[in-house]
């Protein structure tokens, strides 16, 4: 380190004998926040495709790039740093369908592999692999969502770094690439019917292309949309929009049954949500037109609620409402006031509850974080009993797989301290 170090402040030395580009200073921009009036001098550079903020970083570069390049503890760093990284990695095995799947790196790969395996035991084959994308690896693969039967995969690709997503559909079986692509995604889940005939996500209108991927101002007016495979994406059925709140997101999943859609609705990045349900069973299962969403939880983004489970119409769900530190609850959907709310699981008067999943049907998995370490504990998801505990050393759970209909479940653990 006083290598590093001492080499830093020897090119610093140099520091005097930079020409620094000039910044202009504009004091026009004037707004008003908490009732004091903040100047925002530098707002102009916010606009990164602007002739004059291309010209300011191009200066930059011109005295950035070469005090690196002679920089002379650069290689040293990145060859200590490349052979301490250099280990191979694996995210949890999930099941989908029949088949196995999870993600894997050899050490260096830019981006992680999504395998395929017959079985645990089978060998393993290559699914997608996003390093074939591009030669700098700066192509990436985004969430991935399998259809109910496990036979067809909708995933996310985004290129350098961009949070605008394109979504494509593979077939699990030979691996075919299908016509599907979905275009003006962004923040977006994939849930897919239990039908398999296609899946709900979230779009925004198409934007300036000159922009795109490097617009500065808020993208608004996100719409959750029904896909149907084979189908255009000009075809897709709105499903849903709040219209009054153009600034507000969403988000969906499929209830264990596949019939309830569950909407969440946040503001921002706000760790809060509203939670909405729409019964397609009232429907005939049919998506033809905007989604009547019956409410759950309605409050002013005071709380927030993760739909776990549902035992018909009672919902389970994991919430800090009246509860710092996370409790499960249960909500009657035919009488959601708050006061029919019933808890479950109580909250822990010191440990967090950081997450919770149904499994084999009656049991639910709940992760705490007990002086900082993980500990995991098996209920009954009926009543909430408590059942056992299940055996961990001291570290952490990073990663957890499994479903309500599934006997098995995979979670991914590291410790300082192991092996």
């Amino acid at each position: 380190l006083i290598k590093l170090i001492g080499g830093a402040s020897t090119m610093a030395e140099h520091c005097d004998k930079w020409n620094y580009p000039f910044v202009r200073r504009d004091d026009s921009v004037v707004e008003t926040r908490c009732g004091i009036q903040v100047r925002d001098c530098y707002r102009w550079l916010e606009d990164p495709d602007s002739e004059e903020t291309t010209s300011f970083v191009k200066a930059q570069n011109a005295i950035t790039m070469p005090y690196l390049a002679a920089c002379p503890v650069k290689e040293k760093y990145h060859a200590r740093m490349s052979d301490l990284y250099n280990y191979p990695k694996y995210s949890c095995p999930f099941k989908r369908g029949s088949r196995y799947f999870y993600y894997y790196n050899t050490g260096l790969q830019n981006q992680d592999v999504l395998y395929v395996q017959q079985s645990l035991q089978s060998e393993a084959e290559v699914f997608i692999d996003p390093n074939q994308w591009s030669d700098d690896g700066t192509v990436a693969l985004g969430n991935c969502s399998f259809s109910e039967n496990g036979e067809y995969c909708a995933y996310g690709i985004s290129e350098s770094g961009s949070d605008w997503r394109t979504i494509k559909v593979k077939r699990v079986d030979t691996k075919e690439l299908l016509s599907d692509e979905l275009k003006w995604v962004k923040f977006c889940s994939i849930a897919w019917t239990h039908d398999n005939n296609g899946f709900f996500y979230q779009r925004f209108p198409e934007p300036d292309t000159n922009s795109a991927g490097t617009e500065t101002s808020q993208v608004l007016n996100q719409k959750v949309y029904y896909h149907i495979l084979g189908n255009p994406q000009s075809s897709d059925v709105l499903c849903y929009e709040m219209t009054d709140h153009p600034d507000w997101l969403f988000g969906c999943e499929l209830s264990d049954e596949g019939r309830y859609v569950i909407l969440y609705i946040f503001r921002g990045a706000e760790p809060r949500n509203k939670l909405y349900y729409c019964d397609l069973e009232k429907l005939n299962y049919k998506i033809e037109s905007i989604l009547k969403m019956e409410k759950v939880a309605d409050d002013e983004f005071e709380s927030s609620y993760d739909f776990i489970a549902n035992n018909g119409e009672i919902f389970i769900l994991k919430t800090d409402y009246q509860a710092p530190r996370y409790q499960l609850i249960n909500v009657d959907i035919r009488k959601p006031d708050k006061a029919n709310w019933t808890t479950l699981v109580p909250g822990h008067d010191r440990d967090v509850l950081e997450w919770v999943a149904a499994i084999n049907n009656d049991y639910i998995v709940l992760c705490y974080l007990k002086d900082v370490k993980s500990v995991m504990l098996l209920h009954n998801l009926s009543d909430g009993s408590y059942i056992t505990d299940l055996p961990l050393e001291m570290g952490s759970i990073t990663g957890y797989s499994g479903k309500r209909e599934q006997t098995e479940m995979s979670y991914h653990f590291v410790s300082f301290l192991l092996p």
